[in-house]
């Protein structure tokens, strides 16, 4: 099996999201929880592995519009 790029799970996390039962809810103001814990069904379903050690530093977020 081809393993997706990560641009590939991106897209894939996102349309999962979008086509899957219920309602998924997520911004500043809600626990982070519920996504983490979706994120790790679908990296273990798609078999990624685990994220780096401190791989938030390497991560860069779009500004936001002012």
């Amino acid at each position: 099996m081809k393993r997706l790029s990560p641009s590939e799970a991106v897209f894939g996390f996102a349309a999962w999201l979008t086509t899957k039962e219920g309602d998924t809810i997520m911004g500043r103001s809600h626990d982070c929880a519920p996504i983490c814990d979706l994120c790790d069904e679908f990296c273990k379903v798609n078999n990624l592995g685990l994220p780096s050690d401190n791989w938030e530093e390497n991560l860069v977020h779009p500004k936001e519009e002012e």
